[in-house]
């Protein structure tokens, strides 16, 4: 009876076929999940990436606007479109501080739902502005 059952092999190479292509088939479904985890990943490292550019965009806005007229001590830019972007908006305010001397300006940019801001420290020297310091504001 064994020696008939290792003889009879019809219907064995289905049965390896059918195993190798579920294993493959759990494999490939199990790369095709890591690849689109990680390109949601990428996607949103460059929006954030994106948003910190406009965010940077606003302080040089700031820093411009002070240097055409440094007398104005609280300023708001409202929301900014930068030219050439077509998603994404920019908005500034500038507040001066008495007791440093200096202008704070906080620069939120946005895009795609990615939020930055940077708040900046500029004092105007001999009739232009001057970046003292930066950092990113995480809320």
């Amino acid at each position: 009876m064994i020696g008939r059952l290792l003889h009879e092999e019809r219907g064995m190479a289905l049965g390896l076929a059918i195993i190798v292509v579920v294993i493959v088939g759990v494999m490939g479904a199990g790369l095709m999940t890591l690849v689109a985890t990680d390109l949601r990943a990428v996607m949103e490292v460059n929006r954030g990436e994106q948003a910190f550019e406009l965010a940077e965009a606003g302080i040089e806005v700031s820093k411009a606007h002070l240097a055409n007229d440094p007398s104005q001590a609280d300023w708001s830019s409202g929301e900014l479109h930068m030219a050439g972007m077509g998603e994404g908006s920019v908005a500034v305010t500038v507040g001066y501080d008495e007791e440093s001397a200096s202008f704070e300006a906080v620069s939120t940019g946005e895009y795609r739902g990615t939020t930055r801001k940077i708040e900046a420290i500029i004092s105007i020297e001999e009739g232009r502005p001057k970046l003292l310091s930066w950092r990113e504001l995480y809320e």
